[in-house]
């Protein structure tokens, strides 16, 4: 029975082992980054969806660039077929040809006795050199994938925290604006004319410093006020308004360590902190000479306006007017938008002026516009950047003072003491010094042929020519000035029709005299055809708020309305009904109008410099003939204002507002 040998020989040869094992690393090292990069996606995902969108397209990159490699590295193990030359070997089944073997005599013709007898040959054959640089060069790419992903996913991380951190931080605006708001109201309300304290309404002064604390949700405020003093009429209150908000649990590592002396919502979480300071300032009513809502006419041929500064002695003669001292604040202003809403015509202008959005302004061939140096050299027109369309303020109308409570003013008799101080001055001539205090000693020589005794020289001896006879002596004489003081004192029995102290007044008609002994409010219901004011006299330190709702009021004749005071003492106040205020002849004003609902005319003038000394603010406003108005610059330091505002905004640094924690870190 013939034998029948046999071999095996599988289909892939030796050198697909290799390539597997390395398709297995690649795909070991695949599986691994998916699932770093899923784990990661997770734990992410929630913190920051922005920044895992930007991670999910890194990772599909990634994984890209893993397969394209992958299948670099296989068509490059697959191209070179060849026995390996290294020192390993693959164990490799083949089959084997019997017939074409002679082991133990048998041959083609002779049938071997064993005929299922089957040979396996080991065939030992070398592994290539670049399978294995194959495996270095995965295993390198893989962890420097790796390592990039890990860095990226540290950048995200600390990406998220900023973004958190930056939420927060601008989250603690609006409640930093809350503590200003509410800082404003207080000041406001309380820190007006004849406030004593703003430690009311739940606020505290405690070293200076008045605070308020108030928890909004799981925010909180804490707010100040400082350089604020009751009576003092020139301040600049500062405000701080510290924020603190609850900061992220990422970002919670201390920073500025402080305990919670702030009145937290929850004593357990840190906060973030966050202020700012600013600076508040009176809104002055009269900022300006005049300033219209409607049309400025000044169709006077001599009308001129300038300022001065009452407050200040360099600018003013014992608080009046002097002309040798005025400034070019005299500035005319205007909301209207129309074209020529301020005519300046041929009225010389001792400072600016203003028109609304898009409104102009015309002058005429004399009319000027500048400083003082623009009108000193003769200069028309309007000086550069003397003009400006961009007036936009608010003219609310006057409000009723009171509603109820006040007295009803009575006249009677005022005795008015005044003193005036005359100097004389005489002159005594000597040949001695003089004694006492003179005002001024003038000294003189002279000569005689007596020798004057008591002078204490020098004494010359005049000799003849042949120096035998005294001709004469030459000595110095004083002449003495002294100065002798006379006061004279006038006393004055005045009777008037109104008298008013301190408090709230109201009358139905105005007719006849004021006299002023206090700080008085007057309210004016209706002036009578017939009612005519006749005189205003204010004392020393007084003043007067005079509201009018009757249609109109007047000044005619020569009546001086507190000529002898100056604007800050003086203020009238017309209300909705009032539509017509005129000031004509000889008369002169000296105080403040605000009367934006009435058009104010201004004429006559010309026997003295005064007409016109404050401010005026009316709807319109008409000049004729020949017109002075001296603008008081002490009424934008210590005159009537609104509210306060804030001028001045800055951020508080860190120190200032430290992060409060809940334990010491």
């Amino acid at each position: 029975m013939a034998s029948k040998t046999t071999s095996i020989k599988p289909n892939a040869g030796p050198r697909r082992a290799a390539f597997v094992l390395s398709e297995v690393i690649v795909a070991t090292g695949i599986t691994a980054l998916l699932m770093v990069a899923l784990v990661a996606f997770f734990m992410f995902a929630g913190q920051s969806f922005a920044a895992m969108f930007n991670y999910a397209d890194l990772d599909g990159a990634n994984r890209i660039a893993m397969d394209t490699r992958g299948r670099q590295l296989r068509r490059l193990s697959g191209g070179h077929r060849g026995h390996g030359q290294g020192g390993e070997h693959f164990l490799d089944l083949r089959a084997v040809h019997l017939r074409q073997q002679h082991q133990y005599g048998v041959g083609p013709d002779r049938p071997h006795r064993h005929t299922e007898t089957r040979h396996m040959k080991i065939n030992r054959s070398k592994l290539k050199q670049g399978s294995g640089f194959a495996l270095i060069l995965t295993i390198f790419i893989t962890g420097l994938v790796g390592l990039l992903l890990v860095a990226y996913l540290s950048l995200l991380t600390s990406q998220n925290q900023a973004v958190m951190r930056s939420q927060v931080w601008n989250s603690a605006m609006p409640v930093i604006e809350a503590g200003l708001e509410d800082a404003m109201t207080q000041l406001n309300t309380h820190g007006t004319q004849g406030s004593t304290s703003l430690a009311v309404d739940g606020w505290t002064l405690s070293g200076g410093v008045y605070w308020m604390n108030r928890v909004m949700g799981d925010t909180c405020y804490y707010v100040t006020i400082t350089n604020w003093v009751p009576g003092v009429s020139i301040s600049q209150p500062i405000i701080e308004s510290r924020a603190y908000v609850p900061m992220p649990v990422q970002v919670a590592a201390a920073q500025n360590w402080m305990f919670a002396t702030v009145s937290v919502p929850d004593a357990t979480r840190n906060y973030i902190g966050r202020g700012v300071r600013v600076v508040a300032n009176k809104d002055y009513l009269f900022t300006k000479a005049m300033v219209g809502k409607g049309q400025i006419d000044m169709m006077g041929n001599n009308v001129t306006t300038d300022s001065f500064d009452s407050s200040d002695p360099a600018f003013s003669n014992n608080g009046l007017y002097d002309s040798s001292k005025h400034k070019a604040n005299g500035d005319v202003a205007t909301d209207s938008q129309l074209t020529n809403s301020l005519n300046v015509g041929n009225a010389n202008i001792y400072g600016k002026i203003s028109t609304g959005p898009n409104g102009t302004a015309a002058i005429g061939k004399n009319g000027s516009v500048g400083d003082l140096a623009w009108h000193a050299s003769g200069s028309s027109g309007i000086e550069p950047t003397y003009s400006a369309n961009d007036m936009n303020v608010s003219l609310p109308d006057a409000q009723v003072p009171f509603t109820g409570g006040a007295f009803t003013p009575s006249g009677g008799w005022i005795t008015n003491v005044s003193a005036t101080i005359s100097t004389n001055f005489t002159v005594t001539t000597t040949i001695i010094y003089p004694s006492g205090s003179p005002t001024y000693i003038i000294t003189n020589t002279t000569s005689s042929i007596i020798y004057p005794l008591g002078s204490p020289g020098p004494v010359v001896t005049n000799w003849n020519g042949s120096d035998t006879k005294i001709n004469s002596y030459t000595y110095p004489t004083f002449s003495a000035v002294y100065g002798a003081y006379t006061t004279n004192v006038n006393v004055t029995v005045t009777y008037y029709d109104y008298i008013l102290s301190d408090g709230n007044y109201q009358v139905a008609n105005l007719n006849g005299s004021i006299y002023v002994q206090g700080n008085a409010v007057l309210l004016v219901l209706l002036v009578t055809s017939s009612g005519t004011l006749t005189g205003l006299t204010i004392a020393d330190g007084k003043s007067l708020q005079l509201y009018n709702q009757s249609p109109s009021f007047s000044l005619s004749g020569n009546l001086v309305l507190n000529g002898n005071g100056t604007a800050l003492q003086f203020a009238y106040y017309g209300l909705p009904g009032n539509t017509s205020v005129s000031i004509n002849g000889n008369g002169a004003f000296v105080g403040t109008i605000y009367a934006p609902d009435a058009a104010l005319t201004l004429g006559g003038g010309g026997n003295n410099t005064y007409d016109f000394i404050g401010s005026a603010i009316a709807n319109t406003i008409s000049l004729n003939g020949h017109f002075n108005f001296h603008y008081d610059e002490a009424l934008e330091k210590a005159g009537p204002y609104r509210d306060y505002i804030v001028t001045a905004w800055f951020e508080m640094t860190p120190t200032d507002v430290p992060n409060i924690y809940a334990a010491s870190p």
